[in-house]
């Protein structure tokens, strides 16, 4: 049965009517005009078990919406067209990714379009009593692959620190590490990132849900996040130390996978079982705020303008992206063959090449190689150049790293970054690989600036082809072996990029120019 709590009164459904069809009205208009942005995270939770959660998100936002039906029976929907500049913003943001293709500024301004929507149509107080589900939908955006690599980091950390405390002997080298029964890895699988976004997802549901308090729900998150990145830690050294005491019989294979899973089932319920305690969904609740009974109504009219205005907003960013994408920006010419070599310097022949190469992919153009100086010290350098990179392949991705294009054969450490007189410091990296030491330092060129903030890239890329021009790139590597010490070959690095790099840059403006 149900009560007069929960049931619209005549006058209620007659003022929410209009915003309500107004409001559909836009949705599927943002749904079909970014039909390929949700596609493309619905294939994200489809094919990828950290972000299978995604399936959940829009029907956990309704049953919240469903929860709040007495306070929104309370207020009166209004218009506010103050919306229309973050709903425009957003489209900004969302052409900037599509120009540059980064899918995550894409789905995130997509995702937040609808909230913005609603306070279009609807108005300030409705949005007010629907801030928490409104939000939650940005869990909806497959994020956070951008942590694997630390997480990774992390977890090697401490299963190697957990093994030596438990007396075990053990030798690391990289994301490796072996013990007298077994060798070994920590690969994506194992950073726990499906852990802690789960995790942190469910965490923020919980908060909402059983607490009332601000700083209740924000502790609880908190706990949310640093939980599970501890228990992937355990979880990694406990599949350790069985393998190792079961000879490798046990915890190896898919069997470290199932229990993985199992731990940390049992730690989000102790963790849920704990928050319980402090528990505040029975206390008493804030009293219902009802509209004014002499508020004058909004006009249907009113709501239908409102929503013409916000469709053709919403339809500015992909029609003018099409234009942009059927621009043919021209081939990659000019970038030449070899290493670039200085005055003083000479090419080494291509037969003693090493073996490893950045494995970063897309390049359009790309040359390299070793060159010497007269007292024998020798430096190897890498250019790739990338344009039109949302239909060739980005530059800047997670995917992209120094490692090595044969990732198995190589390892990578970031060790901060080194001066060099004139220029941006290079980012420094040193890599292993099974016969070879490098240190490398790499450096990003976008459109006539060289800098090492990947962000930065993005933005001078997004602004260039906003403004009708290129997304023309580049990758710079110098690199040295090394036997013990890493700074016994950066002097004839920092010699060479001294020498080199005005030329290097001058041919990069000479590519870009044609």
């Amino acid at each position: 049965m149900n009560t007069p709590a929960t049931v619209m009164s005549q006058p209620q459904v007659q003022r929410w009517w209009a915003p309500v069809l107004a409001l559909a009205a836009l949705l599927a208009i943002v749904l079909i005009v970014f039909a390929p942005t949700f596609l493309s995270m619905v294939d994200t939770w489809a094919r990828s078990d950290t972000f299978a959660h995604g399936f959940l998100i829009v029907p956990i936002v309704l049953f919240l919406v469903y929860l709040k039906r007495a306070e929104l029976a309370a207020v009166s929907p209004r218009p506010t067209p103050l919306a229309l500049a973050p709903i425009l913003l957003l489209g900004l943001a969302w052409v900037m990714g599509e120009l540059v293709d980064v899918t995550s500024v894409r789905q995130f301004a997509a995702t937040l379009m609808i909230p913005f929507l609603v306070w279009l149509v609807m108005g300030t107080a409705v949005v007010r009593v629907l801030q928490l589900p409104l939000a939650y939908l940005l869990f909806a955006v497959p994020f956070g692959e951008f942590l694997v690599p630390p997480l990774m980091d992390f977890t090697a950390n401490f299963t190697v620190a957990a093994v030596q405390l438990s007396g075990v002997p053990i030798y690391r080298e990289g994301l490796y590490f072996e013990l007298p029964t077994g060798r070994w890895s920590v690969v994506e699988a194992c950073s726990g990132v499906r852990y802690l976004i789960a995790s942190v997802a469910l965490g923020t549901l919980y908060a909402y849900l059983m607490y009332r308090s601000l700083w209740r729900r924000l502790a609880f998150v908190g706990v949310a996040i640093i939980v599970p990145i501890i228990a992937n830690g355990l979880r990694a050294y406990m599949i350790v130390m069985v393998g190792h005491l079961s000879g490798m019989e046990y915890a190896v294979g898919v069997d470290h996978l199932i229990y993985g899973w199992v731990f940390f089932g049992v730690v989000i319920f102790l963790m849920f079982w704990i928050g319980a305690f402090w528990r505040e969904d029975g206390a008493a609740s804030k009293p219902v705020r009802r509209a004014p009974a002499q508020a004058p109504q909004t006009g249907a009219a009113s709501f239908a303008h409102m929503a013409v205005i916000a469709a053709l907003v919403v339809t500015l960013g992909p029609v003018y992206a099409h234009w942009t994408h059927t621009r043919d920006l021209g081939a990659v010419q000019g970038l030449g063959t070899g290493p670039v070599v200085p005055s003083g310097w000479t090419a080494v022949p291509a037969r003693e090449r090493p073996a490893w190469q950045p494995g970063y992919q897309f390049m359009r153009a790309e040359r390299g190689g070793w060159v010497v100086n007269e007292g024998q010290a020798k430096v190897g350098m890498h250019l790739g150049f990338y344009r039109e990179q949302a239909r060739h392949g980005n530059m800047l991705g997670w995917h992209n790293t120094l490692a090595g294009r044969e990732r198995a054969e190589w390892s990578q450490a970031r060790r901060g970054h080194a001066e060099v007189a004139g220029y941006p410091d290079p980012r420094r990296v040193l890599l292993r690989g099974r016969q070879q030491q490098l240190v490398a330092w790499q450096w990003y060129w976008a459109n006539g600036r060289l800098t090492t903030r990947p962000f930065e890239v993005k933005a001078r890329e997004a602004t260039s082809r906003l403004l009708g021009g290129r997304d023309d790139a580049a990758l710079i590597v110098i690199y040295a072996e090394y036997r013990d010490d890493p700074q016994e070959a950066e002097d004839a690095m920092r010699a060479y990029v001294e020498d080199a790099m005005p030329q290097l840059l001058e041919r990069l403006q000479d590519v870009n120019q044609r």
